[in-house]
């Protein structure tokens, strides 16, 4: 039997030979180049039919698994509802919560796995003026992992008074704020992704949020200026905040940055408007369409410019590369603040530091008046996803 079984085989293989030869040697090649390979054509017939589709000499269309995609995901929007916080409690004290509405802010941060994580934020009413601090009044606290669609409750703790806690990640405590180490209440660290921690002070309900970058090894930033680079105007914030409309964004800026963050950049404001400004910033960013980022602003009540926006700026970028290792790997500005503190951080080459109508000691950086003219250039590099 087993000779019979081994003639007929023999005489298979030789019949298929015949045919394979018959067909030319392209398409030979092709027939073992596509058995060898594992890579079958369906033709709609049973697992059992392993005879091979006649398709001639074909182009095998798959994708290589080691081609680099062009886009990266976008990062999470985070906007799992929080949960109903349940009745107000009223205030501790009663100079808590007057002067005016409600103008708390949340710190963003970017962070490298396995440095310290924490949950801050600012509770204050009246801004501009007073500005007026809630003291020693319960704040309940909840955090949403990589954005996911879970919050937890971390726990609730009481606003400080003026200098009560140490000053951590450049945050001087002036009253009114919360400081969670979140690794001393979380069992497991924060992990690479996009974090949103939310804040409601008991006394009214009132909220506010704070999100945490923590950044993957060789992520790669872009850091830019707000007003006047993406605003139309340099000063139209301050009209809103007394009331005026919301600026328009200079064309193309939103499409310009956004073409950098769909190539994996993630994305860093750094603004010197006042700490009051962080909730207004961050509504005006998402109505005209930016990518979502980190967000910094100043801590004093007017914002800085001149010689303290230049030290400003440069600061800030010094304690994220201490923090990260990184250098943003562009800039956009539209003043001196930005031309100095970019050159200060050593963004390089400094063509990628791009001012917006700003053409006075650029520094080595790149003159432009157009962002529409800049996104192509941007859809046109490789992708960095991480």
């Amino acid at each position: 039997m087993v000779a019979n079984s081994f003639a007929v085989k023999t005489r298979l293989l030789g019949l298929s030979s015949l045919l394979l030869a018959c067909s030319g040697a392209a398409g030979a090649n092709e027939v073992a180049q596509r058995t060898d390979s594992g890579g079958a054509q369906d033709t709609g017939s049973s697992v059992e039919d392993t005879t091979p589709a006649d398709t001639g000499v074909g182009v095998d269309t798959a994708v290589p698994e080691d081609v680099a995609p062009t886009v990266c995901p976008p990062r999470p929007k985070c906007d799992t509802p929080p949960p109903d916080p349940g009745a107000k409690t009223g205030f501790r004290h009663t100079t808590s919560g007057w002067g005016g509405s409600a103008n708390h802010r949340g710190r963003d941060m970017f962070l490298k796995a396995g440095s310290k994580q924490w949950a801050m934020a600012k509770f204050a009413y009246g801004a501009p003026t007073p500005d007026n601090d809630a003291q020693d009044e319960d704040v309940d606290v909840y955090l949403l992992r990589d954005c996911g669609t879970t919050w937890k409750k971390v726990g609730t703790y009481r606003t400080t008074k003026d200098g009560e806690h140490s000053t951590e990640e450049g945050v001087v405590d002036s009253g009114g704020r919360i400081y969670v180490d979140l690794a001393a209440v979380e069992p497991i660290p924060l992990g690479v992704g996009r974090h949103r921690v939310h804040f409601v002070l008991r006394g009214d309900n009132s909220q506010t949020d704070q999100f945490i970058e923590v950044l993957p090894d060789g992520a790669k930033i872009i850091v830019t200026d707000i007003d006047g680079t993406l605003t139309s105007s340099e000063s139209a914030s301050w009209g809103e905040a007394f009331g005026l409309a919301p600026p328009g964004a200079n064309p193309g800026s939103a499409e310009a940055i956004s073409a950098l963050a769909r190539k994996g950049y993630y994305v860093f404001y750094l603004t010197a408007r006042p700490e009051f400004f962080v909730q207004k910033t961050r509504d005006w960013l998402d109505s005209k369409g930016f990518p979502l980022g980190i967000i910094h602003t100043t801590f004093s009540s007017i914002g800085e410019s001149g010689t303290a926006g230049i030290n400003y700026k440069t600061a800030e970028l010094a304690a994220l590369r201490t923090k990260t290792g990184i250098t943003p790997t562009y800039g956009f500005g539209n003043t001196d603040t930005d031309t100095n503190s970019f050159d200060n951080a050593g963004i390089t080459p400094a063509s990628n530091r791009y001012f917006y109508k700003y053409n006075t000691d650029l520094k080595g950086g790149t003159y432009h008046d157009d962002y529409t003219k800049l996104v192509p250039t941007f859809e046109a590099l490789p992708a960095v996803c991480k």
